[in-house]
């Protein structure tokens, strides 16, 4: 009696493993897998308004993007995203603290490529499995600031005499390692930098301008804030910003990501119709 119930426990074990196993292979991630995925994270923006090096005044805003991929093969996935990031920067911490700038930016972005993994995916040792990305695409640029607890958009004023591309090409390229992988969801912790096509995603680009003639004498107030520490205004040509380099921001971002379908889902579906 007893070696029958340890054969019927055994039976039972074998078949709910066998049945656990059978579902995790339908979400397995193999060539013609979608996944979804949503992140948040920091931002810090690279540009004429902060100092490289300077990580006691990191000047952190946030982003939150959503993405969709797709798996071509066991090491590549193209991939398609939007974001929305906020970024800002100030002179207060800078060596050129005395020209007083600084600017705020909510921006949408949106970009395509592709991501690599370092390993296939289909590797039975490895579990977490690094990855690379890169792409390109656009984003819209809307510069503002602070005046006297008002916020102002800056490229309608043209605080360099310039009506620059607002919507200028990016490219973007990054890093990104799965933290932890269950059955249909993953979270990645990722890391991506991005080069805009443009010196003016502050705003603040070659030199000062002679405004004297502008019909608008806000644009002056706006272009040139050394007023506001007590300082002389700057003259026509003295250095604004280093147009030699373009801007740019990083994200690290926490992200979330579901497996949406995969071939042999989709071929369990069309033969039981579910």
């Amino acid at each position: 009696m007893r070696a029958v119930q340890t054969f019927t426990f055994l039976s039972l074990l074998f078949i709910s493993s066998t049945t656990t196993a059978q579902r995790s292979r339908y979400w397995e991630d193999t060539p013609g897998t979608w996944l979804l995925n949503a992140g948040l994270g920091v931002t810090r923006y690279t540009g004429d308004l902060n100092e490289s090096g300077d990580l006691d005044h990191f000047q952190a805003g946030v982003a939150a993007n959503l993405a969709i991929s797709y798996r071509l093969s066991q090491q590549v996935s193209l991939r398609a995203e939007g974001q929305l990031y906020l970024i800002h920067g100030d002179q207060t911490h800078t060596r050129n603290f005395y020209n007083n700038l600084s600017f705020i930016s909510l921006n949408p972005d949106v970009w395509a490529g592709v991501q690599v993994d370092l390993w296939r995916a289909d590797d039975a040792h490895r579990v977490h499995i690094p990855y690379m990305l890169a792409g390109v695409g656009l984003t819209y640029m809307t510069p503002r600031t602070f005046l006297e607890g008002n916020l102002y958009s800056l490229a309608p004023l043209q605080t360099e005499g310039v009506a620059y591309n607002r919507l200028p090409l990016i490219i973007r390229y990054g890093f990104g390692v799965p933290l932890a992988v269950g059955e249909r969801f993953r979270l990645h912790l990722e890391g991506t930098y991005t080069h805009v096509n443009s010196d003016y995603l502050d705003d603040v680009s070659t030199v000062y301008v002679d405004l004297r003639n502008r019909s608008d004498p806000f644009v002056t107030i706006v272009a040139d804030r050394r007023g506001e520490i007590g300082l002389p205004a700057n003259k026509p040509g003295e250095q604004r910003g280093n147009s030699t380099r373009n801007d740019g921001y990083f994200v690290i971002a926490a992200r979330l990501v579901y497996v949406l379908s995969t071939p042999r889902l989709r071929n369990y579906r069309r033969t039981f119709g579910r």
